[in-house]
């Protein structure tokens, strides 16, 4: 390095130090003091009617620190891959928002949302070959190997099998800019947004299957012919991990107590996701029945565990409608409909069997995974504190 070079570097630094502490005292920062707004307190105050039939738009519109919750219940699509694809299922979940409006008519929106379910299966029991034997009146079910032992329910041995219909949960981050514009002339007011969004949807499909035959696994070959049962489970899970920008805006007008909102935010998203495909096989020999006790003599499973990733594009939307209903100075309550669109790109799979059919010692099968999209809309209801 020259030495002039150096002397430039050397007087930039000496100039940034100088006038750094006025600059930085200068610069705008996005974020509020907890208590700039310096709010009365009187959440739980009675709401002046005349008040409000007297005040504008304008000064009905809150400024400060607000925050909201709301109780979700939504339908999730199923997954194309389900021969029932074209159905739904209903799940709860949450959904918080918190932010603030400063007098110069901007601020921040933070919300957080998470869904848990729907886990929708069909379950079938399935009685297994020592199913009821005579010991099991003389000696503690805990005696007996675990793979043998009772279900303490069912009083019997079972197979539960499971086949998922719907499987998943999915929870978001966002963070948005957001402006207030001037009311239009019948006082409806639009709040245009802009900001970040992050999306994990964790998609789970399972398919069992079970079988009976003849082919003993023990060796040497037994003289008697064996029972032989074989369980067979196909399981896959798909986490989707979406984040990308989104553009939105709400609009809202006041009648009386009543606030009616409307809300639209388009958002696209990469989505790096991650997948895990696994396939179960056991397969049980049990002697020949003597005294009426049925017994397993031998045991071989297998466990095969696939992982895999990839990356695709996720647009989509989401539209709310609300009306809440002023029950206090500052806190109202609300219901309302939501609908959340993911377009294309999310990964779905399906875990099914053929035609239901195991054959023991087949060769493992593969699994089918597809990018396809994810509907969720349903109701809300909550509360809202300042908004």
């Amino acid at each position: 390095m020259s030495v002039l070079n150096l002397a430039r570097r050397f007087v930039l630094l000496l100039a940034f130090v100088a006038i750094g502490p006025s600059a930085v005292g200068q610069v705008y920062h996005p974020f509020a003091e907890p208590l700039e707004f310096d709010p009365d307190w009187q959440f739980f105050a009675p709401v002046d009617v005349d008040s409000l039939l007297e005040s504008s738009s304008r000064k009905r519109a809150n400024t400060g620190w607000f925050a909201t919750y709301d109780r979700t219940y939504l339908r999730m699509s199923r997954s194309e891959t389900e021969q029932s694809s074209t159905e739904g299922d209903f799940t709860w979940g949450n959904r918080f928002d918190l932010g603030f409006m400063n007098d110069e008519e901007s601020g921040w929106l933070f919300t957080l949302r998470s869904v848990t379910g729907p886990n929708s299966y069909d379950r079938v029991m399935q009685e297994r070959i020592n199913r009821v034997n005579a010991a099991d009146n003389t000696v503690p079910s805990s005696l007996f190997p675990v793979e043998d032992r009772i279900d303490p329910q069912l009083r019997q041995r079972v197979y539960v099998l499971g086949d998922s219909l719907n499987v998943a949960g999915l929870s978001s981050v966002e963070i948005n800019k957001t402006w207030r514009m001037e009311p239009y002339r019948y006082g409806g007011i639009v709040e245009p947004m802009m900001g970040l969004r992050y999306t994990r949807f964790k998609d789970q499909s399972l398919d069992q299957a079970y079988a009976r035959g003849t082919q003993p696994i023990t060796t040497p070959t037994p003289a008697t012919t064996n029972s032989v049962e074989t369980l067979q489970s196909f399981e896959m899970t798909n986490d989707n991990y979406m984040v990308g920008g989104e553009l939105g805006l709400r609009y809202f007008n006041y009648y009386k107590r009543w606030t009616l909102s409307t809300e639209l935010r388009a958002f696209g998203m990469h989505n790096f996701y991650k997948t895990r495909q696994r396939t179960r096989q056991i397969i049980t020999e049990y002697s020949a029945a003597t005294g009426g006790t049925v017994s397993a003599v031998d045991q071989a499973s297998t466990n095969l565990i696939v992982d895999g990733n990839g990356n695709t594009f996720v647009p989509g939307f989401e539209v709310r409608a609300e009306a809440g209903y002023q029950v206090t100075k500052y806190i109202s309550v609300r219901g309302g409909l939501d609908l959340i669109d993911f377009a294309k790109g999310v990964l779905r799979g399906s875990a099914e069997t053929v035609n239901g059919v195991v054959v023991p010692g087949a060769p493992l099968r593969t699994f089918s995974t597809d990018v396809q999209d994810v509907q969720l809309v349903g109701f809300t209801f909550g509360m809202t504190i300042n908004r």
